[in-house]
């Protein structure tokens, strides 16, 4: 749900603000403590509990009892904590305040540790409404979720284990036994081969908006619905099917359910049509993504689908991806006449327009076909090999859905006719080696480049004097994700004395930094003088090049990174972590620091 803007509008504010006594009025209020109580209460539910307290607790006594003596509800957000804030955060607010607090988000491995221990402090945030555990340690996750079972406020949940689960059904059953759980959504590692989910006996759930993110199979849906009978809203983002030519037995209702949104995983036009007859009359809405299929291209199998057994059906959002690793195939004609198909008064009276793609690489082909009435896809990619193909009666795609864009190489540009007026994402793929002018003149007519706040850069090559223009043109970016081979420069370490790498390096508001190729000292001494500022790094390192980086991380972290408070290594060797910690205690630098080895990511957080 999206927050309100704070409007200062008077005559919105005359609605808000309980009247006060003349005495009052006559008297202007210039400074912000003369706001009244009410207003306060609207700025804080904007803010973090930490923040909060942080900022407002000592300017003045009538704050002081506002924070500490009200009813004042509270939010918890511990994503960018260090270990010694949290456990001055848990001490001073979370602890005396519990009972107030109505929303927690965790996304370190290290939190819930700190903030659940013990863990049957989870049962007594009696206000709580909605919890993020993210990147939490599996083995917490049934002990924490039989404890929240006894709060009778917890609507949303969202659980985003860090590594592998093998029973997963223990984790549906614990989620199922959430007493007024409305919203959840759930990203489990699971290993491929794992127990059936039972059906339902005794248990069912109230959930009714349903988000499973992690791979699903057929063979489980129906022992699934059998514990939401309430389920309005179901999103799968893998569905895999089953290789048996045996069909699924569907006892369970699922007469609530009006919205699904499903990624198909070999399944077969054949299964997903039973499971609809079976299940899906009540649908008003459907997003369905599939893959390689062809007879999913069946437009009049798709009618006869719909009128019979989908009456209700308002929106039909469709995406069909065929990649053909035959170059020589004459791909326009073998999917002109299929897609033709979408365009006859069935589909023109419910206003439901399609457009299609036609990709070209050196080893493959690609067609895209989707919904563009409406347009949902969230990302756009735009690319020199790429043919779109508009029906001409067709008016333009809008395109204000598109929030992550992908430029295929700088000469790609020149082919873009669209703006993405709402992107904050920004992905450059391929080739980007040849100059700045793309930068300068090419890049603002496709989106609000100062708007951006999440920059990837996944190219074999890429130009550091481009890199810095870019971060000056788009000032907002918070988070930088570098998968380079090679950072082109002749001489990186006496470029950082460069005027305009200076002023990006303090003006710029990056604080996740992510370096996926094989970092050495000298790149990771580069990107650290650019984002002093940052709070998490990640790193992809061998043994030998670890230890000295992290020598130089923690030298640097007293003066020039002071806000860094979190690192991840991903190395080939479990054993990296006994050197580091050698290397963290000669150091001499922290007394309060944790370290984890989860799979082969090395966790460090102080």
């Amino acid at each position: 749900m999206k927050r309100r803007p704070i409007i200062s509008d008077d005559s919105i504010m005359n609605k808000r603000i309980k009247p006060v006594n003349e005495s009052h009025r006559s008297k202007p209020r210039t400074t912000f403590e003369d706001l009244p109580n009410e207003m306060f209460y609207e700025i804080f539910d904007y803010l973090d509990a930490g923040h909060l307290f942080k900022s407002f607790s000592y300017l003045n006594t009538r704050l002081q009892n506002i924070l500490r003596n009200s009813s004042l509800l509270l939010k918890v957000n511990t994503s960018s904590t260090s270990k010694s804030d949290l456990q001055q955060y848990k001490r001073d607010i979370i602890l005396p305040y519990k009972h107030r607090i109505t929303s927690l988000t965790t996304s370190n491995p290290f939190t819930v540790d700190i903030i659940f221990f013990p863990v049957r402090l989870a049962s007594q945030f009696t206000r709580l409404k909605a919890i993020i555990l993210d990147n939490i340690k599996s083995k917490y996750l049934c002990n924490i979720l039989k404890h929240l079972a006894s709060l009778h406020n917890l609507s949303s949940l969202v659980l985003i284990p860090i590594d592998h689960y093998r029973n997963t059904n223990e984790i549906y059953q614990c989620i199922f036994r959430l007493p007024v759980l409305k919203y959840c959504k759930i990203s489990l590692k699971t290993d491929y081969y794992t127990d059936s989910l039972p059906i339902a006996t005794n248990v069912t759930s109230p959930i009714e908006h349903l988000v499973i993110q992690h791979d699903f199979n057929l063979e489980d849906l129906n022992a699934l619905l059998s514990y939401v009978p309430h389920l309005r809203h179901l999103k799968f983002h893998s569905f895999n099917g089953s290789y048996s030519n045996k069909k699924e037995i569907f006892s369970c209702s699922s007469s609530n359910l009006t919205h699904l949104s499903i990624n198909l995983n070999s399944v077969s036009f054949d299964q997903f049509e039973f499971m609809t007859k079976t299940l899906f009359h009540q649908l008003d809405s459907i997003h369905i993504s599939v893959d390689a299929d062809r007879t999913y291209l069946d437009a009049k199998r798709w009618e006869n689908l719909i009128l019979s057994f989908m009456p209700r059906l308002r929106v039909f959002n469709f995406q069909h991806i065929d990649v053909i690793k035959n170059i020589t195939v004459d791909i326009q004609s073998i999917h002109e006449p299929l897609l033709k198909q979408f365009e006859s008064s069935f589909w023109s009276q419910r206003k439901w327009f399609f457009h299609y793609q036609f990709y070209s690489a050196a080893y493959q082909k690609e067609v895209i076909f989707y919904s563009i009435n409406p347009f949902r896809r969230k990302k756009y990619t735009i690319s020199r090999q790429l043919t779109e193909c508009v029906p001409p009666r067709h008016q333009k795609t809008n395109m204000d859905a598109v929030d992550h864009v992908e430029i295929q190489g700088e000469k790609a540009i020149m082919k873009c006719v669209n703006y993405f007026r709402n992107a904050t994402k920004l992905t450059l793929s391929q080739c980007f080696g040849e100059s700045n002018f793309w930068l300068r003149i090419n890049l603002k007519p496709i989106l609000p480049v100062k708007r951006l706040t999440t920059l990837v850069l996944n190219c074999d090559v890429f130009r550091l004097d481009q890199l810095i223009e870019l971060l000056r043109l788009a000032p907002h970016v918070h988070t930088l994700t570098i998968n380079v081979s090679s950072i082109k420069d002749s001489n990186p370490i006496s470029f950082q004395h460069n005027e305009a790498f200076q002023f990006v390096a303090k003006t710029n508001k990056i604080t996740n930094v992510t370096i996926k190729e094989t970092s050495t000292l000298e790149n990771s001494q580069l990107y650290i003088a650019l984002c002093p500022r940052m709070q998490h790094l990640a790193i992809k390192s061998y043994f030998g090049c670890a230890a000295p980086i992290i020598q130089y991380i923690l030298r640097e972290n007293k003066t020039n990174i002071q806000q860094l408070s979190s690192i991840r290594i991903e190395t080939m060797r479990r054993s990296i972590s006994k050197a580091l910690q050698t290397v963290i205690e000669s150091e001499k630098k922290f007394d309060n620091y944790s370290m984890k080895l989860i799979g082969y990511n090395l966790y460090l957080w102080w």
